[in-house]
Formats: C-alpha cells, structure tokens, sequence
C-alpha cells in the first residue's frame, strides 16, 4: 500500500468518525431540545392554562424550529426536530407534566397522583394595604412599572408578575396582560428553596442529620461515603456535575432525557472533597430529593409531603411540584405557583419558619438556610443565595432564584419580600439587585 492510499485511508476514516460523532450529537442535540419544548408546552398549557400561540411566541425562544403537536383531548405534548429526538410529556392532575422517558406512557399514567385536598386553608392570609403605610407609594409604583416596560426590543425583560410585601401585608401588585393573579407560573430553580424547606421538615421530624452521611446505600463503599446532607445543601459535595444548558450535559441530560433525575445524579463520581469546593449543581438538589423519598414507605406518602406539611399550611392552592417518570419530584427546576404563593412561601422564611402561630420549619432553619457556604465568594447559602459581595445590597437578604429571572427575595431587616416572575432569555438585562435596591429605597 502506498504512502498516499495510506494517507487517503486515514483521511476517510477521520471524516467517517467525524460524521458519526456529529451526527451523535445532533441525535443528542434534538431529544433535548425537542423534549424541552414538549415539557414547557405541556406545563404551560395545562398547568399554568395559557394558550399555545403566547407559548410558542415566549417561551421556546431557546428551540423555535420544534415540530409540535397538541392533544387536548390526552391533555399531552409531542415534539420532535427535523424528525429527529422525538419527545412526549404528559399531564397528570395535581402532578403538572411529566416527559416520557425510560417508561411507557401507560406506565407513567398509572402511578399515583396527589391533588391538594378541598378543604385547604389559608392559615394566615396575606392582608392587602393599599395606602402602603411607611413606603413611598408613588415611587414604588414608579419602580415596578419600570421593569415591565419594554424600552429595548434587543433587551427583553417579558416581566410576568410583581408582588411587594411589607411587615407581612401586601403593598404592591402587577401582572403582564397575559397573566392573571390566580395563574400558576414556573419558578425554575427557585424549586431548590422548596427542596430546602422539606429537608427542613424532614430535620424537625428527626428523620435526617445533617452532618451525617448523606443515607444513600450507593454511596456506603466508596470516596462518596463522607458527603453529608449539610454538602449536598451548600452545593459542595464535590461531585463531578456538568451544569451547562447550552449542550448536552448533565443537566440537560438529568432534567429531560432520564427517567429519574436523582437517580442519574447519583451516578456521579467525586472530583473533589466535601465542602473542598463550591460548584452549582441541579444534581445535588434532585440527590435531596432522592433522600426525602426514600423516608416515606409508601409513594403516595412522599406525594403528599410537600403539600400537607408545607402547601397546605400557607394555603398555597396552587402549587404544583412536577415529578419525572420515577415519580420523584424534580426539586432543582419544576415548579408552578402563582405569584402571591410564591410570596407566601418568602414570608414564612421572613418569619423564621412560623405561620399562623404554628412553627412550620425546625428552630434556626431560617438562620441556617442564609448562611454563607465557604469557597462560594458570598453568594451561596443553603438551597438560597445571597448577596454579600455587593455592599450596597441589604446583607441580611437572601433569595429564591431562578432562570429567566426569577426571584424571591427575603430582607428581615426591611421585612420586606419581593417576587419577581418573567421570561427574559437573558438574565443580563434583568439587573434584580438593582430592582430590589430601588423597592428598598422606597421604604420611609
């Protein structure tokens, strides 16, 4: 064989192995993006009741060219790109949408579900106080305004809800014209903060410690055997976890093409020690969740957790946490509520855990839950984030965030809570310290 047939060879077979390996990943590329769209849709339509064509034309900003389809009827959403990665999500009632992966859909529709029983209660209504007593209505009206205004069409903010309360009354209230006060709205990573308040339930009832070992049978023979709770809370448990949503990742991987998402989380290997490094992780939110179910002998009992000990309580009605095909909650990403439970859920922090008289979380939860995790450059607590970089920014603050500018931020100081809801593709032109400065400043 000649130099150059040789060369000719090997040239063929890079390209053959190139196409291959684009063609994997495009395979890879579409399945995520397709079950993206199919789950957004379907959560959006049927669990928060909004119409496909303000879906279509908001929300899949990220994948436009999916190919979608509707069942009205099944109450389901199919989606595929170019043919290729075909996806499906499902609703169920008091469960949200869940994608159909790793399972059949008749598997999926026959687990059991939880709806909020009809006789909740509010507990401790949130009162309204129009004058705003002790706050510069006029400017504060003046702020919020401003961040529904679109002033940029390159620098979309797409603000969906605002909520202000102060000394545990309501004092400002706006909602895009598409959105009304009763629809439930996506909190994305804000979920996270849920995930803390039921290990927290789980703490008060002595079922978890945290500074033992995380109680995961996987992990009991190898270098993962040290990582405790309190790790898996801060986000320093030293896991290996791709925590990218531009590309194939861990993340994307986890949260739409597995059938568990704490399951495949808890494959991950060790990179570094507990509490060695501090690196954002979903996985280690869905590996609590992993640990909240495994408390509960019956799944129907996991099911109703969140919303007998928690939901129910504040009479947040319209909470809907979303399981993945296991039936475990996503605790990292897959939230609904309306804007006045969101604030609900910041007010029982901004009274340390106590509603209606009741003390709802463990004694000095609240104070553990803002507490600075080391190596995380002040902005990381447990399960919540905070602001200790920016002085100008209240230090005593912390907050539920979530993508596409989420937020709900508690101040004790202020007693003020904040909620903030939208869809802004980027995060940049949403300046949320800002925003939250400005409301502060409004306060006499």
């Amino acid at each position: 064989m000649t130099n150059t047939r040789k060369f000719l060879y090997v040239v063929l077979a890079i390209a053959v192995g190139g196409l291959a390996y684009g063609l994997n990943y495009a395979v890879r590329y579409a399945h995520i993006g397709s079950s993206y769209d199919a789950k957004t849709v379907c959560s959006c339509m049927f669990v928060s009741g909004r119409d496909f064509e303000s879906i279509k034309a908001e929300e899949l900003y990220a994948v436009p060219f999916a190919d979608i389809k509707v069942d009205k009827e099944k109450q389901s959403v199919s989606a595929s790109i170019y043919g290729l990665g075909e996806s499906k999500a499902i609703f169920r009632k008091g469960l949200g949408c869940t994608l159909v992966n790793e399972i059949t859909e008749e598997e999926l529709r026959s687990q059991p579900s939880y709806t909020l029983p009809a006789d909740t209660v509010s507990g401790q209504l949130i009162s309204e106080d129009p004058k705003a007593e002790g706050v510069d209505k006029m400017e504060l009206d003046k702020v919020i305004n401003d961040i529904f205004s679109e002033k940029n069409p390159k620098e979309i903010l797409r603000t969906r809800a605002v909520i202000v309360l102060h000394k545990g009354k309501l004092i400002a209230e706006k909602y895009a014209p598409n959105i009304k006060p009763e629809t439930p709205l996506l909190g994305w990573s804000m979920t996270k903060s849920v995930t803390n308040a039921m290990i927290g339930l789980l703490v008060k009832d002595g079922k978890i410690d945290l500074e033992k070992p995380a109680p995961l049978e996987e992990w009991k023979n190898d270098d993962r055997k040290n990582i405790t709770t309190d790790a898996l809370m801060r986000m320093s448990s030293g896991l290996d976890f791709e925590e990218n949503y531009a590309k194939p990742s861990d993340a994307t991987t986890m949260l739409f093409r597995t059938k568990g998402a704490g399951a495949y989380a808890l494959q991950a290997k060790a990179k570094a020690k507990p509490f060695e490094i501090w690196s954002y992780s979903s996985g280690t939110t869905n590996i609590l969740q992993e640990i909240i179910r495994r408390q509960f002998p019956k799944h129907t009992d996991y099911l109703a957790f969140p919303h007998l000990r928690l939901f129910r309580k504040l009479g947040m009605k319209s909470a809907v946490l979303e399981p993945d095909a296991s039936g475990t909650y996503v605790g990292s990403s897959f939230m609904f509520a309306t804007a006045r439970d969101w604030a609900k859920f910041g007010q029982l922090y901004l009274q340390d855990g106590v509603w209606n008289g009741e003390r709802i979380l463990p004694e000095g939860w609240v104070k553990y839950s803002a507490s600075e995790t080391a190596h995380s450059d002040g902005k990381y607590a447990a399960q919540f984030w905070i602001e200790h970089k920016d002085k100008s920014f209240p230090q005593d603050a912390f907050m539920a965030l979530g993508f596409e500018g989420q937020s709900v931020t508690v101040i004790p100081s202020q007693e003020l809570v904040v909620v903030r809801l939208g869809c802004t593709p980027n995060e940049d032109h949403f300046n949320r310290n800002e925003f939250v400065k400005k409301i502060v400043a409004t306060l006499k």
